[in-house]
């Protein structure tokens, strides 16, 4: 008799694996299992014994377990022997959002049990009791995840130039480095907007120099929603003005570099990609690029690439998109004040033809722009 049954973990490999390596804690969020006690020298691995007291209603069952495979965060197989005998195996596989958690078990009644509708009824106790021990491992998983943030990287969200954005259980995201970028900058830059009105992620820990856990931001960007509904364009170029205007008034660190002149915290990168619209309101994102410098040069780098950005969306969409970033750049520069963008356009070029990463055609772009050249 087999039985199959999976689960989708909030959680990555390395996290959940440690919810299972230490089978004294399985009884836990296992419904059917009351007490487990090691009866082996070894504590865990291959080889591992121990006894396990099996409670259903009103009957109890003490059973001998053996660890019979074990691979680091992939492979737990587990073989039982009492009044039924089994072999049974978890299997962990990363998926975009953490872990996928399978059981697979072939159990062995005896021979007075094995009867057809013996059979039948036993599967479906089975199954419905390991559902629901996988059901109440994800709760547990989830409400540790709740007292701060998780233990391991999850499932990939998204990947920027060069970063990747991974899950860090259910309220925070975890930004790691893929080509050697250092985020202490962005980490500064975090914990000084936290006490400032300029809405931003809150930092939850530095793993690292180039990995930082941050708050997770549900919902659109700026330019999803001005794309999928084009008649918010105009409010949301007047709060990106806004929030260019809101950063002048905070002062970065005197040890951070000047872009220009000027002392406020610059972003350099203010977009509307990287706006998220939490419950409709803005939260700035990706700060991996804050610098000291004026609030009309930072507005400047902006206003240069809503000119120049290409929207890498193929067909008749391109144009539209291509369209409503035009219309947005010239909002903006409107709600801004044209003049003070302008005092800024050739040293805002010149910064962003700095970016390696930038591609060809977008160059040419910044350069006709610089020219006056761009209609």
């Amino acid at each position: 008799m087999e039985i199959r049954v999976a689960i989708d973990l909030p959680a990555g490999l390395s996290e959940v694996w440690a919810h299972l390596r230490d089978v004294t804690t399985h009884s836990d969020w296992m419904l059917d299992v009351a007490h487990i006690q090691v009866t082996s020298d070894c504590s865990e691995g291959l080889g591992l014994r121990f006894t396990s007291m099996i409670a259903i209603g009103p009957f109890k069952l003490k059973d001998e377990m053996e660890i019979t495979a074990w691979e680091e965060a992939k492979v737990m197989g587990i073989s039982r022997s009492g009044l039924a005998r089994s072999n049974g195996t978890f299997r962990l596989s990363p998926t975009a959002s953490g872990t996928t958690l399978s059981w697979e078990e072939y159990l062995e009644l005896p021979k007075y049990l094995n009867a057809k509708l013996v059979r039948k009824i036993a599967k479906s106790i089975s199954t419905y009791i390991w559902r629901n021990n996988l059901q109440n491992l994800r709760k547990q998983i989830i409400a540790q995840q709740a007292t701060g943030v998780g233990r391991d990287l999850g499932g990939l969200i998204n990947v920027g130039h060069e970063w990747e954005l991974r899950h860090y259980g259910p309220l925070h995201v975890a930004k790691v480095a893929t080509k050697g970028a250092d985020f202490t900058r962005e980490a500064q830059a975090l914990q000084i907007l936290e006490k400032t009105q300029v809405p931003s992620p809150a930092l939850a820990k530095v793993l690292s120099p180039s990995s930082i856990v941050i708050e997770r931001v549900d919902g659109p960007t700026m330019l999803e929603d001005v794309i999928s509904r084009p008649w918010t364009l105009k409010r949301h170029a007047k709060n990106l003005a806004r929030l260019h205007r809101a950063l002048g008034n905070i002062t970065a660190p005197d040890n951070w570099e000047k872009v220009t002149e000027g002392n406020s915290l610059v972003h350099l990168d203010l977009h509307p990609g990287n706006v998220k619209l939490r419950n409709g309101k803005p939260v700035v994102i990706n700060w991996n690029r804050a610098s000291r410098g004026s609030p009309a040069f930072d507005a400047a780098v902006t206003y240069v690439i809503l000119r120049t950005a290409d929207s890498r969306i193929a067909g008749s969409r391109r144009l539209v998109v291509s369209s409503l970033r035009s219309r947005f750049a010239q909002a903006f520069i409107k709600e801004f004040g044209a003049a003070e963008i302008q005092d800024h356009i050739t040293e805002a070029a010149e910064l962003r033809l700095l970016d390696q990463n930038l591609p060809n055609n977008e160059r040419e772009a910044v350069f006709a722009l610089a020219r006056g050249e761009l209609d």
